[in-house]
Protein backbone atom coordinates (compact mmCIF):
# COMPACT_ATOMS: atom_id res chain seq x y z
CA UNK A 1 0.00 0.00 0.00
CA UNK A 2 1.32 3.34 -1.02
CA UNK A 3 0.70 6.21 1.35
CA UNK A 4 0.45 9.68 -0.18
CA UNK A 5 0.94 12.60 2.12
CA UNK A 6 -1.24 15.57 1.18
CA UNK A 7 0.29 18.95 1.50
CA UNK A 8 -1.21 21.13 4.20
CA UNK A 9 -1.73 23.84 1.62
CA UNK A 10 -4.01 21.61 -0.48
CA UNK A 11 -6.15 20.65 2.53
CA UNK A 12 -6.49 24.26 3.57
CA UNK A 13 -7.62 25.22 0.08
CA UNK A 14 -10.41 22.61 0.15
CA UNK A 15 -11.79 23.89 3.48
CA UNK A 16 -11.55 27.46 2.30
CA UNK A 17 -13.55 26.57 -0.79
CA UNK A 18 -16.30 25.00 1.29
CA UNK A 19 -16.35 27.96 3.63
CA UNK A 20 -16.54 30.34 0.71
CA UNK A 21 -19.50 28.44 -0.78
CA UNK A 22 -21.37 28.56 2.54
CA UNK A 23 -20.64 32.24 2.88
CA UNK A 24 -21.93 32.95 -0.61
CA UNK A 25 -25.10 30.98 0.11
CA UNK A 26 -25.74 32.95 3.32
CA UNK A 27 -25.17 36.20 1.46
CA UNK A 28 -27.67 35.09 -1.17
CA UNK A 29 -30.28 34.22 1.46
CA UNK A 30 -29.80 37.50 3.33
CA UNK A 31 -29.98 39.47 0.08
CA UNK A 32 -33.24 37.72 -0.87
CA UNK A 33 -34.74 38.45 2.56
CA UNK A 34 -33.75 42.12 2.44
CA UNK A 35 -35.06 42.47 -1.12
CA UNK A 36 -38.42 40.85 -0.36
CA UNK A 37 -38.91 42.96 2.77
CA UNK A 38 -38.00 46.09 0.83
CA UNK A 39 -40.44 45.16 -1.95
CA UNK A 40 -43.20 44.63 0.59
CA UNK A 41 -42.68 48.06 2.15
CA UNK A 42 -42.44 49.72 -1.26
CA UNK A 43 -45.68 48.01 -2.28
CA UNK A 44 -47.29 49.08 0.98
CA UNK A 45 -46.28 52.70 0.51
CA UNK A 46 -47.69 52.79 -3.03
CA UNK A 47 -50.92 51.02 -2.03
CA UNK A 48 -51.46 53.25 1.01
CA UNK A 49 -50.99 56.33 -1.16
CA UNK A 50 -53.64 55.08 -3.58
CA UNK A 51 -56.10 53.88 -0.92
CA UNK A 52 -56.08 57.22 0.91
CA UNK A 53 -57.33 58.80 -2.31
CA UNK A 54 -60.33 56.45 -2.51
CA UNK A 55 -63.27 57.93 -0.64
CA UNK A 56 -65.68 55.76 1.33
CA UNK A 57 -68.41 56.78 -1.11
CA UNK A 58 -66.32 55.52 -4.02
CA UNK A 59 -65.60 52.27 -2.19
CA UNK A 60 -69.30 51.68 -1.56
CA UNK A 61 -70.07 52.33 -5.22
CA UNK A 62 -67.27 50.09 -6.53
CA UNK A 63 -68.26 47.10 -4.40
CA UNK A 64 -72.02 47.57 -4.39
CA UNK A 65 -72.59 44.50 -6.54
CA UNK A 66 -70.09 42.29 -4.70
CA UNK A 67 -71.60 38.77 -4.49
CA UNK A 68 -71.74 37.51 -0.91
CA UNK A 69 -72.45 34.00 0.47
CA UNK A 70 -75.65 35.00 2.26
CA UNK A 71 -77.74 32.38 4.04
CA UNK A 72 -81.51 32.16 4.35
CA UNK A 73 -83.33 31.49 7.63
CA UNK A 74 -84.18 28.01 6.33
CA UNK A 75 -80.63 27.07 5.36
CA UNK A 76 -79.29 28.57 8.57
CA UNK A 77 -81.62 26.43 10.64
CA UNK A 78 -82.37 29.21 13.10
CA UNK A 79 -85.92 29.27 14.44
CA UNK A 80 -85.40 32.66 16.09
CA UNK A 81 -83.49 34.12 13.14
CA UNK A 82 -85.51 37.32 12.90
CA UNK A 83 -85.27 38.24 16.57
CA UNK A 84 -81.55 37.50 16.79
CA UNK A 85 -80.70 39.41 13.62
CA UNK A 86 -82.88 42.29 14.78
CA UNK A 87 -80.87 42.45 18.00
CA UNK A 88 -77.55 42.51 16.14
CA UNK A 89 -78.77 45.13 13.67
CA UNK A 90 -79.82 47.31 16.60
CA UNK A 91 -76.32 47.02 18.12
CA UNK A 92 -74.74 47.87 14.76
CA UNK A 93 -77.02 50.90 14.37
CA UNK A 94 -75.94 52.10 17.82
CA UNK A 95 -72.24 51.68 17.05
CA UNK A 96 -72.22 53.33 13.64
CA UNK A 97 -73.60 56.57 15.11
CA UNK A 98 -70.23 57.14 16.76
CA UNK A 99 -68.00 59.70 15.05
CA UNK A 100 -65.01 57.35 14.68
CA UNK A 101 -67.00 54.94 12.48
CA UNK A 102 -66.53 55.62 8.73
CA UNK A 103 -69.53 56.73 6.62
CA UNK A 104 -70.31 53.51 4.76
CA UNK A 105 -73.73 51.92 4.10
CA UNK A 106 -73.20 49.05 6.53
CA UNK A 107 -75.43 46.01 6.42
CA UNK A 108 -75.30 42.51 7.88
CA UNK A 109 -75.05 39.25 5.98
CA UNK A 110 -75.64 35.88 7.64
CA UNK A 111 -73.28 33.10 6.57
CA UNK A 112 -73.93 29.41 7.22
CA UNK A 113 -70.78 28.28 9.02
CA UNK A 114 -70.37 26.36 12.25
CA UNK A 115 -67.27 28.25 13.38
CA UNK A 116 -68.01 31.51 15.25
CA UNK A 117 -66.62 34.26 13.06
CA UNK A 118 -67.27 37.58 11.37
CA UNK A 119 -65.93 39.16 8.19
CA UNK A 120 -65.61 42.63 6.67
CA UNK A 121 -66.35 42.78 2.94
CA UNK A 122 -65.37 45.81 0.82
CA UNK A 123 -68.18 48.31 0.48
CA UNK A 124 -69.68 48.00 3.96
CA UNK A 125 -70.99 44.45 4.29
CA UNK A 126 -70.36 42.62 7.55
CA UNK A 127 -70.72 38.86 7.48
CA UNK A 128 -71.55 36.98 10.66
CA UNK A 129 -71.72 33.21 10.87
CA UNK A 130 -74.49 31.10 12.31
CA UNK A 131 -71.84 29.71 14.66
CA UNK A 132 -71.34 33.21 16.07
CA UNK A 133 -75.06 33.53 16.78
CA UNK A 134 -74.90 30.21 18.62
CA UNK A 135 -72.20 31.28 21.10
CA UNK A 136 -72.61 35.04 21.62
CA UNK A 137 -75.71 36.48 23.28
CA UNK A 138 -74.32 39.35 25.37
CA UNK A 139 -74.61 42.82 23.83
CA UNK A 140 -71.04 43.85 24.74
CA UNK A 141 -69.52 40.72 23.22
CA UNK A 142 -71.52 41.19 20.02
CA UNK A 143 -70.72 44.91 19.94
CA UNK A 144 -66.99 44.19 20.13
CA UNK A 145 -67.13 41.73 17.23
CA UNK A 146 -69.00 44.27 15.12
CA UNK A 147 -66.64 47.02 16.31
CA UNK A 148 -63.67 44.93 15.25
CA UNK A 149 -65.08 44.64 11.72
CA UNK A 150 -65.83 48.36 11.68
CA UNK A 151 -62.18 48.85 12.57
CA UNK A 152 -61.18 47.01 9.39
CA UNK A 153 -63.31 49.45 7.39
CA UNK A 154 -61.87 52.43 9.25
CA UNK A 155 -58.31 51.28 8.55
CA UNK A 156 -59.21 50.24 4.97
CA UNK A 157 -57.62 46.86 5.68
CA UNK A 158 -59.50 45.00 2.94
CA UNK A 159 -58.40 47.48 0.27
CA UNK A 160 -54.84 47.66 1.60
CA UNK A 161 -54.64 43.88 1.87
CA UNK A 162 -55.85 43.28 -1.68
CA UNK A 163 -53.54 45.96 -3.03
CA UNK A 164 -50.53 44.60 -1.18
CA UNK A 165 -51.20 41.02 -2.26
CA UNK A 166 -51.56 41.94 -5.93
CA UNK A 167 -48.73 44.48 -6.01
CA UNK A 168 -46.31 42.27 -4.07
CA UNK A 169 -47.01 39.31 -6.34
CA UNK A 170 -46.47 41.42 -9.47
CA UNK A 171 -43.17 42.85 -8.20
CA UNK A 172 -41.79 39.52 -7.00
CA UNK A 173 -42.78 37.84 -10.26
CA UNK A 174 -41.09 40.59 -12.25
CA UNK A 175 -37.85 40.27 -10.28
CA UNK A 176 -37.69 36.58 -9.40
CA UNK A 177 -39.73 35.27 -12.30
CA UNK A 178 -43.00 33.35 -12.27
CA UNK A 179 -41.16 30.28 -10.97
CA UNK A 180 -41.33 31.49 -7.36
CA UNK A 181 -43.77 29.03 -5.81
CA UNK A 182 -45.50 28.69 -2.47
CA UNK A 183 -43.18 25.82 -1.50
CA UNK A 184 -39.97 27.68 -2.40
CA UNK A 185 -37.89 29.70 0.03
CA UNK A 186 -39.05 32.95 -1.56
CA UNK A 187 -42.67 31.81 -1.51
CA UNK A 188 -42.54 30.85 2.16
CA UNK A 189 -40.81 34.11 3.11
CA UNK A 190 -43.37 36.04 1.10
CA UNK A 191 -46.21 34.28 2.94
CA UNK A 192 -44.63 34.95 6.35
CA UNK A 193 -44.27 38.68 5.59
CA UNK A 194 -47.88 38.94 4.41
CA UNK A 195 -49.19 36.97 7.39
CA UNK A 196 -47.34 39.19 9.87
CA UNK A 197 -48.91 42.23 8.26
CA UNK A 198 -52.33 40.59 8.48
CA UNK A 199 -51.84 39.89 12.18
CA UNK A 200 -50.97 43.52 12.84
CA UNK A 201 -54.17 44.55 11.06
CA UNK A 202 -56.16 42.24 13.32
CA UNK A 203 -54.60 43.72 16.45
CA UNK A 204 -55.38 47.26 15.29
CA UNK A 205 -58.98 46.25 14.57
CA UNK A 206 -59.22 44.74 18.07
CA UNK A 207 -58.10 48.03 19.59
CA UNK A 208 -60.55 49.98 17.47
CA UNK A 209 -63.35 47.66 18.59
CA UNK A 210 -62.39 48.13 22.24
CA UNK A 211 -62.22 51.90 21.88
CA UNK A 212 -65.60 52.00 20.15
CA UNK A 213 -67.32 49.78 22.72
CA UNK A 214 -65.79 51.76 25.58
CA UNK A 215 -66.97 55.01 24.00
CA UNK A 216 -70.53 53.76 23.40
CA UNK A 217 -71.14 51.54 26.43
CA UNK A 218 -68.67 52.97 28.95
CA UNK A 219 -67.14 49.53 29.64
CA UNK A 220 -65.16 46.78 27.91
CA UNK A 221 -66.19 43.97 30.27
CA UNK A 222 -67.22 40.99 28.15
CA UNK A 223 -65.43 42.04 24.97
CA UNK A 224 -63.04 39.08 25.23
CA UNK A 225 -65.79 36.48 25.21
CA UNK A 226 -65.29 35.30 21.62
CA UNK A 227 -61.52 34.89 22.07
CA UNK A 228 -62.06 32.99 25.31
CA UNK A 229 -64.30 30.56 23.41
CA UNK A 230 -61.73 30.24 20.62
CA UNK A 231 -58.95 29.74 23.16
CA UNK A 232 -60.83 26.89 24.84
CA UNK A 233 -61.45 25.26 21.45
CA UNK A 234 -57.97 25.96 20.14
CA UNK A 235 -56.03 22.92 18.97
CA UNK A 236 -53.34 24.82 17.08
CA UNK A 237 -49.85 24.96 18.58
CA UNK A 238 -48.61 28.45 19.36
CA UNK A 239 -45.64 28.28 17.00
CA UNK A 240 -48.03 27.57 14.09
CA UNK A 241 -49.52 31.06 14.45
CA UNK A 242 -46.36 32.39 12.84
CA UNK A 243 -47.96 31.35 9.54
CA UNK A 244 -51.54 32.26 10.50
CA UNK A 245 -53.48 35.31 9.31
CA UNK A 246 -54.68 36.00 12.87
CA UNK A 247 -52.79 36.13 16.19
CA UNK A 248 -53.52 33.39 18.70
CA UNK A 249 -56.55 33.95 20.97
CA UNK A 250 -54.21 34.12 23.98
CA UNK A 251 -52.13 36.86 22.38
CA UNK A 252 -55.21 38.85 21.42
CA UNK A 253 -56.61 38.63 24.94
CA UNK A 254 -53.32 39.86 26.42
CA UNK A 255 -53.13 42.73 23.94
CA UNK A 256 -56.73 43.72 24.69
CA UNK A 257 -56.10 43.69 28.43
CA UNK A 258 -53.18 46.08 28.00
CA UNK A 259 -55.17 48.42 25.77
CA UNK A 260 -58.21 48.27 28.07
CA UNK A 261 -56.06 49.60 30.91
CA UNK A 262 -55.05 52.56 28.74
CA UNK A 263 -58.69 53.28 27.97
CA UNK A 264 -59.50 53.26 31.68
CA UNK A 265 -56.84 55.88 32.41
CA UNK A 266 -58.26 59.37 33.17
Amino acid sequence: MKIINKQLRETADINASRGSALGEFLKLVISAVVLLVALFFITGFLVDTIVTRISFETEARLFKALPLPAATPQSAGLSDYDSRMKKIRKILDTLKKNDIVPPLPFHLVLITQKDPNAFAFPGGSIGITTGLLDVLTDDIAIAFVLGHELGHFKNRDHLRGMGRAIGFSVLTAAIFGSSIGADSFGGILKMVIQRRYSQECEKKADRFGLKLVHSVYGTVNGTQRLFEILRDRNKIRRWAYMLATHPSPEERIRDMEVYAKKLAEP
